[in-house]
């Protein structure tokens, strides 16, 4: 496009339009729940490359209804020689509401794979039925309690 610099800006123009106006129909909700771990699969010599399932309830915001089910499958991205070896994971989630779903990405962060993960920020990466569009990202927070359980806010946008 040398010599051509209307084009350019007529094109990101047109882009700029096309894009605005399907943000301006997006909903965003905020999904609240709290995850009761009880699926643990990892071995107690895990190494990079290897992988696990954990998973368990999806209680309601105040943990107190099951909702729901949630399950990670995790790849080992690095495993410290602390110990107990602090383990570097990708994960992803799948999170049964109903009948619908909730597709989630994160890099997670072990301490000790009994504890449970550090807090951290997931993607909605997209889902199923009324979630079939969406995306967004979401907050967890590891709770306090003598099980492994953790606090899940996330930010449903969907078109």
């Amino acid at each position: 496009m040398k010599g051509r610099p209307w084009a350019v800006a007529a094109l990101v123009g047109a882009l700029v339009g096309a894009v605005a106006p399907a943000l301006a129909g997006d909903r965003q909700t905020t999904v609240e729940v709290t995850a009761q771990r009880t699926l643990m699969s990892a071995l107690p010599n895990i190494a990079v490359g290897g992988g696990f399932v954990s998973g368990g309830d999806l209680l309601d915001g105040t943990g107190r209804a099951k909702v729901g089910e949630g399950h990670s499958h995790c790849g080992v991205l690095a495993v410290s020689t602390a110990v107990p070896p602090e383990v570097r994971t990708h994960c992803t989630s799948v999170f049964r509401l109903g009948n619908d779903e909730l597709h989630l990405s994160s890099l997670r962060t072990y301490k000790s794979l009994d504890a449970g993960f550090e807090n951290t920020t997931m993607a909605i990466t997209g889902g199923t039925g009324k979630y079939a569009n969406a995306r967004g990202q979401g907050q967890v927070t590891r709770n306090t309690a003598a099980q492994v359980s953790y606090r899940y806010v996330l930010t449903v946008v969907t078109e």
